[in-house]
This record gives structure tokens, C-alpha cells and sequence, in this order.
């Protein structure tokens, strides 16, 4: 059977694990927010100087608005260490007003093109077609 996830929830599922390997003791778990609806991801790995604990916000939006950017700061972190915050977002999004405390992140399989969100395929004989207007009868 197939997964109850929505597709684009693993595509950035694996760009996260992409950066944050679980080989290098990152745990990555989904954190629920109930003030802004997206994904919202906590990673985390002991270290021998404690927890090292990272948020990352998914945004698939042109522009990630500012309830996004609200919603990961107020995401607490862990006691007694320095919780840094990410934004995944498709390539090509506008990024300017995300502040400079939130690091970005690009995604591999998404980008921006005419407006849309665009799945960037990396099969051999793919071949991109131009969308066609409808022809009013």
C-alpha cells in the first residue's frame, strides 16, 4: 500500500536528511505547530558537550510569509543549548524578508518557474512540454 504522507512532505523529509544525516546521530522528528499550518521538523544528536537541536520550517510558498518565520521562532529549544533556526524552500523562492537568524535551505526536487512550483525530475528522457492555452469554442 501506499503512504499516508503527502508527497511533498517526503521530498523535503529527504532534503532534511540530506543535511542533517542520521549516519552523523541526527534524529529527526515532525513537530505539530498550532499557530501556522506547514511542516515544521525538530533535528537533534548528543554531543559530548550536550544537545546540538535545530528547527526547520518547510515552506512551498513563493514568498514564505511572516506567520511561517513566527511560527519557527516560537518553536522552544532544549535547556542549556543553542537552538538554531532553518527554512527549506524551493529553489528560486524570494527570501528577502526572512531575517538573518534563520538559516535557508534549498530543495533538491522543487523549484519556482512562471509562479508554480515545479518538480525538477532527474529521469533520463524526461522532456518538458509548454503548457497550451485552451482554445475557447
Amino acid at each position: 500500500m501506499g503512504s499516508a504522507k503527502d508527497v511533498m512532505e517526503l521530498f523535503a523529509e529527504r532534503d532534511i536528511r540530506r543535511v542533517f544525516s542520521t549516519s552523523d546521530g541526527w534524529s529527526i522528528t515532525p513537530v505539530g505547530t498550532p499557530a501556522c499550518t506547514g511542516y515544521f521538523y525538530r533535528v537533534s544528536r548528543s554531543k559530548w558537550v550536550g544537545e546540538e537541536v535545530a528547527f526547520i520550517a518547510v515552506s512551498f510558498d513563493k514568498s514564505p510569509g511572516e506567520d511561517v518565520i513566527n511560527a519557527l521562532d516560537l518553536l522552544p529549544g532544549s535547556q542549556g543549548s543553542k537552538t538554531k533556526k532553518y527554512l527549506l524552500t524551493p529553489q528560486a523562492a524570494d527570501t528577502s524578508a526572512v531575517p538573518p537568524h534563520v538559516k535557508h535551505l534549498l530543495m533538491n526536487a522543487f523549484t519556482f518557474e512562471g509562479g508554480q512550483v515545479i518538480w525538477l525530475t532527474k529521469k533520463k528522457n524526461a522532456r518538458k512540454f509548454p503548457a497550451e492555452q485552451a482554445v475557447a469554442a
